[in-house]
């Protein structure tokens, strides 16, 4: 490439392509072109068009994709083939309509059969079956891939192919549902580390193999390809060596400085034993990484931690709803009784599969339970309410719509509802990745339930049956669960932009000496209650405040064992 020439970065904000428009600036690279979603859909084919028309691109670096981990591929599966799809066609094709001089094409090692031989070479592609945890994303990008190799036969373009391994660095993903295992061991050890927890437990036997690969380097290999390869072949890259999920463990360990426990948990599923790139092709024409796992470990833990530091922390109300005349009118209305199916024994490590998304029990004893929700965007659960027992309502991510029959709220990523007794209410998921919900029940009973409207039919039945329960492959869904001690414990939970920790206190003395409070979080009693200095209920169980009532309170203490939830969301 010369210095003149222009320069499109598809994907520029993302892991791959912020690392390549890092490395051209560093380089001196003038004539950059970056779009970002709003500006620019490449998805649609005029848009597209148009910008290539104009802006008279010489070289693209095709980083764009829609991405996320094996619950996102599983449940969006026709838009994961649908828009990539659409991106790769409308960005190659109008590459080879306005005579670019290169394409870079970044797919990706799921590429490569489930069952290939190790480590895998670029000719083994399309030589077996899929891993289905990763079909659709791993479909359309073959499909780019061939895209690329049809126009390089037919119309003799320049269109190169490069299939990095697992790749991190600055600018990682670490919102819900989509992080993956560098990323989401970032974020547990740090909350380990942030909240002083003795112990990190992480799933599986910690032996399975995998390579990664630091995303600067990704950048040096592309603009290798580009500068100093003439051809339009298909690249494997990566370190070489494979890391063991122990050791990739032990590297982010040092890297944040935690010194408490790691244990695995080799009772969960491993996955795939090794999975690792043959880069023999790229080395024979003189590339290879630079960067260290331990070096590449602590630069991402600091651009995490930058992150971490730009990022508003938002608490919002707390707003507690009483019940309407009307709810109690409807529920004298609905006294006849519906179906029930039958139910467990426990809801532990038991996933309920829900027509708006699912849920799985968190936490519970004789006081409470704590239910995790993901609502699929734009899904609503149905009007309903419990007679019985009051209900919590935390919004971890996102946006989404409460409705009562007194009034609809909109409420956002911190803000927490308190339902009383008898108030029917539904909420809607409004942002694009669905929305993720705690659901704190007082006291716990799932049968109390009486729905009034329903899109998916339900309005007779009650709680879903042992036929919409699944007990295997919980990974997918990030299942956790935690159980009380008799003894002080911390147990944390961090997933995107939110993190959750239960905090068990036997006495006051344990409460004094190991509770903290912080502007950022919401807490919940889940057993006791927490008094000020004149013997007032700051916190009672099944109640939610904001840190607010707890800096303003003096003295606080316990009359007796408490359990307490505490809540952060960074958005």
């Amino acid at each position: 490439m010369d210095k003149q020439d222009r320069i499109f970065v598809a994907g520029h904000q993302g892991l791959i392509g912020s690392a390549i428009a890092r490395r051209l600036e560093r380089d001196g690279y003038p004539n950059v072109i970056t779009r970002t979603r709003a500006e620019l859909d490449l998805k649609d084919q005029s848009q597209v068009s148009a910008f290539f028309e104009k802006e008279k691109i010489d070289f693209v670096f095709f980083a764009a994709a829609r991405i996320g981990g094996i619950f996102a591929n599983n449940t969006y599966r026709a838009e994961f083939i649908y828009e990539n799809l659409l991106m790769e066609a409308n960005v190659i094709h109008n590459a080879f309509i306005n005579e670019v001089k290169k394409l870079v094409f970044f797919a990706s090692a799921d590429v490569y059969p489930r069952a290939c031989p190790q480590p895998a070479k670029e000719e083994y592609l399309l030589s077996g079956v899929l891993e289905s945890t990763c079909e659709p994303f791993a479909i359309a990008k073959i499909a780019g891939i061939k895209l690329c190799e049809s126009y390089n036969r037919q119309y003799g373009t320049d269109f190169v192919v490069v299939i990095p391994p697992n790749v991190y660095g600055p600018n990682q993903r670490y919102d819900v549902m989509n992080s993956q295992v560098l990323p989401s061991l970032i974020k547990k050890i740090h909350e380990a580390r942030a909240t002083g927890a003795e112990e990190v437990a992480i799933w599986g036997s910690g032996e399975p193999v995998r390579d990664f690969l630091f995303a600067d380097d990704v950048a040096d290999a592309s603009l290798f390809l580009v500068n100093d390869y003439t051809g339009n072949e298909v690249f494997n890259i990566g370190t070489g060596a494979g890391t063991s999920i122990r050791e990739l463990t032990n590297a982010i360990k040092g890297a944040i400085g935690y010194t408490g426990r790691i244990t695995f948990d080799k009772a969960r599923p491993d996955g795939v034993a090794k999975k690792l790139l043959d880069v023999s092709k790229i080395h024979a024409l003189g590339w290879s990484h630079r960067t260290a796992l331990a070096d590449g470990a602590s630069l991402t833990y600091e651009s995490f931690l930058k992150e971490m530091e730009r990022s508003k922390v938002r608490t919002l109300k707390v707003s507690k709803i009483e019940p309407s005349p009307k709810d109690a009118d409807v529920i004298g209305e609905r006294k006849k009784p519906v179906s029930t199916p039958g139910q467990p024994a426990t809801y532990k490590n038991t996933v309920v599969i829900k027509p708006w998304g699912h849920e799985f029990l968190m936490f519970e004893n004789d006081c409470t339970a704590v239910w995790f929700l993901y609502i699929k965007s734009g899904h609503s659960t149905s009007m309903h309410c419990h007679p019985r027992k009051k209900t919590s309502l935390i919004l971890l991510n996102g946006r989404a719509m409460s409705n009562t029959f007194r009034n609809r709220r909109f409420i956002k990523a911190g803000d927490a509802l308190i339902m009383e007794k008898g108030v029917f209410h539904s909420t809607k998921a409004l942002s694009g990745e669905g929305i993720c919900i705690l659901e704190i029940e007082t006291p716990p009973d799932k049968t109390d339930l009486l729905r009034l409207e329903d899109r998916y039919g339900r309005e007779r039945s009650g709680y879903e049956g042992i036929s919409e329960m699944q007990t295997t492959n919980l990974e997918k869904y990030d299942y956790f669960s935690f159980d009380e001690p008799e003894r002080f414990e911390r147990h944390s939970f961090s997933k995107g932009k939110f993190s959750i920790s239960f905090e068990v206190f036997a006495d006051d003395g344990e409460f004094k000496k190991h509770f903290r409070s912080h502007d950022n979080e919401l807490y919940t009693a889940l057993r006791g209650t927490v008094l000020d200095r004149n013997g007032s209920a700051v916190l009672d169980t099944g109640d939610t405040q904001n840190s607010n009532a707890f800096t303003s309170a003096g003295g606080l203490r316990i009359p007796g064992k408490a359990v307490i939830l505490k809540t952060m969301t960074r958005e």
